[in-house]
C-alpha cells in the first residue's frame, strides 16, 4: 500500500484512540455540559518573587495581587497560552517588602472560570522587587484618543501617539511621574487629532519633553496633511521627521534600531496602507483612509511579543494576512485597533494573532467607541481585555467608569499588567 493510502487509516486511528480517551474519563474537558466545574488550584508558593501552583485540570491562570489596603491593581500572565496543570510566573511589578494579597484566576477548556483565594494560598505575600531588565508598554489614559510610551530593556523612550490638544499636559504628567524626562523618538501613527494633539499643546509633549526625533508613516501624503502647527513645532525644536513604511525593521531602518538587547526587535506590519484608497493624489479625505495609514508594531522582547494597532481597521488586517501570513501576526498582547469599534479587530484577525491580553484606550463614558462585539470576540480567543474607562480586567460595558493608566511590563517571559487608577 502506498504512503498516500496509509493516512486515511492512521487518522482514523488517532481518532478513535482520542475518542477512547475521552470515554475512560468519563467526561469531554471541551463540553461545559459535561465539565460545569471550574479548576481547582493546589500547592501555591512564592519563593524569590515568583509564583507556582497546580490546578486539577488543564488551565490558563492569572495571578492577580493587590495591595492589602486596596484593590487588586496587577495580573501576572504566565509566559504561554497553554492550558496546563503546572504554573510559573514572576511577579514584575511588587514593591520590596509590601504586603500583598493574592488570589489565582483560572479558566478550563470548557470555559468555566474561577477566582481562587482560598485557605490554600497564603493570607498575604511580601513583595520582592524584580531588578532584572523589562520592556513596558504604558497606555496613558487621555479620554478621547490614544497615548501610549515604549520603554524598551534597554532604556529608549518611545511615545506612541499623544491623544489630542486639551490632553498633553496629562501624557506630560503621566512622563514625569514614571521617571522618563527624555524622548528617543516621538510616533505619530496617523494624522487625526486625537493622536497628535498632545504633541504640540501648550506644555504638551515637544514643550516639555525632549524629543530626539519623530517618526510618521510613509507611503502617504503624511507631511502635506498633517497638522502645520505640529509641523511648525517640530520645526522649531530643531526635531527630524523620518518615515517609516511596510517591512522596515530594527534591522534595516535606523529609526528603529530602537535597542540591542538580546531578543528586543520591532517590525512594521503596515504604515501607510489608508493610500491604497485614494484615486485621486490631490484628494485625500481625513476620516477612514486615515485610520488605515495607521503605523502598526509587532514589538518583541524574548518569547514575549506586543502589537499595536493604532487605528488600524479590517483593511489594514486583511492587507497584513495576506503580506505576512497567520503565524507572523501572532502576539501576545494586542492594542486593540482604533478603540474597540466594531471596524477592527475581526474574527479572522483575532484566531491569527490569538493574543492573551487587549487594550483598549476608549473615549470615555460620553462618546464610546468600543463595542460589545469586540470584547465578545476577545473573550472568544481566551484573552483578558483592559479599557482606560473601565481598568479592570473583562468588565461590561454596563458598569460603572472607573479610569486609569494600563502599564504592561515583560521580562521576555511573564507579561504583568499594572492598573493605575485615577480621577477625571
Amino acid at each position: 500500500m502506498t504512503r498516500g493510502k496509509l493516512w486515511p487509516v492512521a487518522f482514523v486511528a488517532v481518532v478513535i484512540a482520542t475518542l477512547a480517551g475521552c470515554s475512560d474519563k468519563g467526561v469531554n474537558p471541551f463540553d461545559p455540559l459535561q465539565d460545569p466545574d471550574p479548576p481547582v488550584v493546589t500547592s501555591f508558593s512564592f519563593s524569590g518573587g515568583v509564583a507556582t501552583w497546580t490546578t486539577d485540570e488543564p488551565a490558563l491562570c492569572v495571578v492577580e495581587y493587590g495591595s492589602a489596603r486596596g484593590d487588586y491593581l496587577h495580573y501576572v500572565y504566565e509566559s504561554t497560552k497553554i492550558h496546563s496543570t503546572t504554573h510559573r510566573a514572576t511577579l514584575l511589578g511588587a514593591e520590596h517588602g509590601e504586603p500583598y494579597l493574592v488570589r489565582v484566576r483560572s479558566v478550563d477548556r470548557a470555559g468555566n472560570e474561577g477566582l481562587d483565594d482560598s485557605a490554600g494560598l497564603p493570607t498575604t505575600i511580601a513583595g520582592v522587587a524584580f531588578d532584572e531588565p523589562t520592556m513596558r508598554l504604558s497606555m496613558i489614559d487621555v479620554g478621547w484618543g490614544l497615548a501610549m510610551v515604549l520603554e524598551t530593556p534597554g532604556g529608549t523612550a518611545v511615545q506612541i501617539d499623544a491623544g489630542q490638544l486639551e490632553r498633553g499636559d496629562d501624557v506630560v504628567e503621566f512622563l514625569y511621574s514614571h521617571g522618563i524626562s527624555y524622548l528617543d523618538y516621538g510616533m505619530l501613527t496617523h494624522h487625526h487629532a486625537d493622536h497628535y494633539g498632545g504633541f504640540y499643546a501648550d506644555g504638551g509633549v515637544l514643550e516639555s519633553i525632549g524629543v530626539g526625533g519623530f517618526i510618521v508613516p510613509d507611503p502617504t501624503y503624511m507631511l502635506e496633511t498633517m497638522n502645520t502647527t505640529l509641523i511648525d513645532t517640530l520645526l522649531y525644536y530643531n526635531i527630524d521627521i523620518d518615515t517609516v513604511a511596510q517591512g522596515d525593521n530594527s534591522d534595516n531602518h535606523p529609526s528603529l534600531d530602537w535597542d540591542d538587547t538580546p531578543g528586543f526587535f520591532v517590525d512594521v506590519l503596515a504604515a501607510g496602507l489608508g493610500s491604497q484608497f485614494i484615486e485621486d493624489p490631490a484628494y485625500y479625505p481625513d476620516d477612514l483612509e486615515g485610520n488605515n495609514d495607521s503605523i502598526v508594531l509587532r514589538i518583541t522582547y524574548g518569547d514575549v511579543v506586543f502589537m499595536t494597532m493604532a487605528d488600524a481597521e479590517f483593511f489594514v488586517e486583511y492587507f497584513i494576512l495576506n503580506e505576512y501570513g497567520g503565524p507572523a501576526v501572532r502576539a501576545d498582547l494586542m492594542q486593540v485597533g482604533h478603540h474597540g469599534n466594531d471596524d477592527a479587530t475581526s474574527e479572522l484577525w483575532l484566531d491569527n494573532v490569538d493574543p492573551r491580553i487587549g487594550l483598549i484606550s476608549n473615549a470615555m463614558i460620553e462618546a464610546p467607541l468600543e463595542k460589545e462585539v469586540t470584547l465578545q470576540g476577545l473573550r472568544a480567543v481566551e484573552a483578558d481585555y483592559f479599557v482606560t474607562d473601565r481598568i479592570f480586567p473583562n468588565t461590561p460595558r454596563d458598569a460603572d467608569p472607573s479610569y486609569g493608566h494600563i502599564i504592561a511590563i515583560t521580562d521576555g517571559e511573564t507579561i504583568e499588567i499594572v492598573l493605575e487608577p485615577h480621577d477625571w
